[in-house]
């Protein structure tokens, strides 16, 4: 090879070279200003899985908002069937979605969520700050925190006069017809169904149901707790516990459980209670209540929320549902309404297979910038509420009837998020209520005439009002419902688990039974409680564990 052709070829390979630096050089900067374009903020999809609700619409307005604020879309993956299986799947297979909803220890104690301890001190100072009253009763039995809790954190005064905790929950139709009586015990609850269903046997071309509960899966709980409040307890879960020993006893085998279950058995004979309601699963419950013809249950409010809005949409709000404090006789007091409690146990998890948790904090750090929260809890500033010239918000009329209407909720509004997801309640930094239907003027211009008349007739400012004029003050303890799970495969574990297989199975034949049976029935189902189940074993676990909250809360 000569040296003009070597230099040819030389000079060909140097500018090759130069233009492939010059290239990569700049997408190495096109990749920085992307980078400083976006900084924290890139694009992500963030799976949840959750344990009711439905799959938004692609329109919904709220879901767009958090796209185009925070870069994030949602991919959901909601339960159908049972939970428990589903989680034991989940489990079993050891890959998650990034978010879990949490609301057992279950997931925790499979190693299934991490820790956000340190990831909320290197990127969560927003969400730090929102728990910080609460840190300490959060920690797991590890120390560790592990979930975002989802409701019950308040900040600044507390001004709402709803209620959707635990109650006997009546038709409003059903009051007035009655001439808004003051019903406190079970048989005039029950009498005044009786009543009503005699004159009614049929609404809207249906069979009228004068009392249903929700029995399915884990909601069966509402099936079981009612002695516990007819009896004047607050909600202490599954049992009672003494305020000088702290011993921790189950109500389940309990005599006022006994006279519950033997005033359904009653009821059932005289076709006061819902007989499908020990087969029907969760949508069958929702789809019954929402049709108007379910003159009253028992259960707590969230439980059947949804329902409230259909007939409202309707124009049946008179077949919506009011609370009423219902207690055994009248020598007791009514203890449903309790000071607000964080919900803890309950919210989401990051989970394990979580591809970008630092992503994910700082989402939910940017998320609850008070701003951002007023957006998601009042709505979009301009479209579903504005300010007046005196700086006052307000709704106007269409405004307020939106935001009543559950198709326009589940067209504008991101409740499938909301419901789980870390928020404020109380009073934002003006003043304000987390809800703009709790400000005086909005709630006055809210109340339909047929609540302005029920709370006329009951003397009160709400529904928080009719179960009690103030909540009552918590035990240091209260509530034992979030503490943790006794561990899989412990005595007491095995203990919990065959007695709500046995509650399911038997409390409904005890319930149907022809009266003359109860009696025999109810010993056989004490016996199998206590020796065959050996619910001591709990009882002792939940006397030791609130030992402990007695003394880490302290």
């Amino acid at each position: 090879m000569d040296q003009k052709e070597f230099s040819m070829k030389g000079m060909k390979k140097l500018i090759v070279l130069t233009i492939l630096v010059c290239i990569a050089s700049m997408a190495f900067v096109g990749c920085k200003k992307k980078a400083a374009a976006s900084g924290d903020n890139y694009p992500i999809e963030i799976s949840v899985f959750i344990g009711s609700g439905s799959q938004p619409s692609p329109d919904n307005k709220m879901f767009k908002y958090l796209k185009e604020k925070f870069n994030v879309t949602f991919n959901w993956d909601i339960l159908v069937g049972d939970l428990y299986q589903k989680r034991g799947t989940m489990i079993a297979g050891g890959v998650y979605p990034d978010l879990i909803e949490i609301n057992e220890t279950a997931f925790i104690d499979a190693g299934a969520v991490i820790p956000l301890d340190d990831l909320f001190d290197k990127y969560g100072p927003r969400l730090k700050a929102h728990y910080a009253d609460n840190w300490k009763k959060m920690r797991h039995t590890d120390g560790k925190v592990y979930c975002m809790v989802n409701y019950g954190i308040i900040h600044g005064v507390e001004q709402g006069a709803f209620y959707n905790g635990s109650a006997f929950w009546v038709q409003k139709a059903v009051l007035k017809d009655a001439g808004y009586p003051k019903v406190t015990t079970v048989d005039g609850f029950f009498d005044m169904i009786e009543n009503y269903y005699r004159k009614n046997p049929n609404v809207n071309g249906q069979p009228t149901v004068p009392f249903t509960v929700i029995t399915e899966d884990w909601r069966a709980f509402e099936l079981w707790n009612p002695p516990n409040f007819l009896a004047g307890n607050p909600n202490e879960g599954n049992g009672v516990v003494n305020p000088s020993t702290y011993e921790y006893k189950n109500f389940f085998t309990m005599d006022i459980s006994k006279r519950w279950f033997k005033k359904l058995n009653e009821m059932n004979a005289k076709g006061l209670v819902d007989r499908s309601a020990f087969t029907d699963n969760y949508d069958q419950y929702i789809a019954k209540i929402s049709t108007g013809r379910a003159l009253s249950l028992f259960g707590q409010q969230w439980q059947f929320d949804s329902t409230e809005n259909a007939k409202a949409d309707r124009g049946e709000y008179i077949r919506t549902m009011a609370p009423l404090p219902v207690v055994f006789d009248n020598s007791i007091t009514p203890k449903y309404r309790t000071e607000s409690i964080p919900n803890l146990g309950r919210g989401f998890g990051i989970s394990v297979s979580a591809k970008d948790p630092v992503r994910i904090v700082r989402f939910l750090n940017d998320y609850m910038e008070e701003e951002n929260l007023r957006t998601m809890q009042w709505g979009i500033e301009g479209q579903d509420w504005q300010y007046n010239a005196q700086k006052v918000p307000y709704r106007t009329q269409q405004q307020r009837e939106n935001w009543q209407s559950q198709a326009w909720q589940d067209a504008n509004r991101a409740g499938l998020w909301h419901g789980m997801a870390p928020k404020l309640e109380g009073s934002f930094s003006d003043g304000y209520p987390s809800d703009l239907g709790d400000f005086y003027p909005e709630r006055e211009g809210m109340l339909r005439p047929e609540d302005r008349e029920l709370f006329a007739a009951y003397s009160v400012t709400g529904y928080a009002q009719m179960m009690a004029a103030e909540p009552l003050k918590n035990n240091i303890w209260y509530p034992t419902w979030n503490m943790v799970n006794p561990p899989d495969g412990s005595d007491a574990q095995i203990a919990l688990q065959r007695c709500e297989q046995t509650m399911k199975r038997l409390l409904p034949q005890l319930i149907l039974a022809p009266p003359a049976s109860f009696d025999r029935l109810w010993d056989e189902y004490v016996r199998e409680m206590e020796v065959t189940n050996n619910i001591g074993a709990y009882e002792k676990y939940m006397t030791d564990m609130v030992k402990q909250r007695v003394k880490d809360w302290s």
